[in-house]
């Protein structure tokens, strides 16, 4: 007897509908022509199939892989993630943070720039761009901010992604070392003092 099974399919086997990401799947071992075969099949499909002949089955949770790959860059990309956390905000500051950030995320090749045009006569900009990662399409706007604007957004993108980064040492610690430090002192004072 030949076995046949191979890893989760894209599509349920009976209705052929695509499986969405972190869908439960019926996995089933049927015996086709003395040959063991895998099959998948969503839930409304597994509960109407009657298969005398199966070998095993189980159930898995289908794992999108483009889902699976976006979720991996968001996880490891704090400035992705610290723009889409700006992009929504509406005070003049954040914004030209987020459009700070756009434009990093356009030289590190995660963004790419679709078109940029003018609006409300030429006094903001807005560039489209594209997220390689999601396919998704965002735009930011350029207010015309000033030098001082930009120089200012630049230092707390820098401060906001270098807490993303590495957070912070708990101050529990710190007051813990301090404590056995001043113990260790008072125990050398006394030794010196007998």
């Amino acid at each position: 007897m030949e076995i046949k099974i191979s890893k989760c399919s894209a599509k349920c086997y009976a209705c052929e509908r695509s499986f969405a990401h972190e869908e439960k799947v019926h996995s089933l071992v049927v015996s086709d022509e003395d040959t063991l075969v895998r099959r998948d099949y969503c839930t409304p499909c597994h509960s109407e199939l009657q298969q005398p002949q199966v070998f095993c089955s189980w159930n898995v949770h289908f794992s999108d892989p483009k889902a699976l790959e976006a979720e991996q860059h968001e996880a490891f990309s704090p400035l992705r993630r610290l723009f889409y956390d700006l992009a929504v905000l509406q005070e003049r500051n954040q914004l030209a943070q987020a459009y700070l950030a756009a434009q990093l995320l356009k030289r590190q090749k995660v963004f790419r720039q679709i078109k940029e045009s003018e609006e409300n006569d030429g006094a903001e900009k807005v560039t489209l761009f594209l997220d390689r990662v999601g396919n998704r399409l965002i735009e930011t706007r350029d207010l015309n901010f000033t030098y001082t604007e930009l120089d200012e957004a630049r230092v707390h993108l820098m401060a906001q992604l270098q807490e993303l980064e590495a957070p912070p040492p708990t101050p529990v610690a710190e007051t813990n070392v301090e404590s056995q430090q001043s113990e260790q002192t008072e125990e050398h004072v006394q030794t010196t003092i007998c």
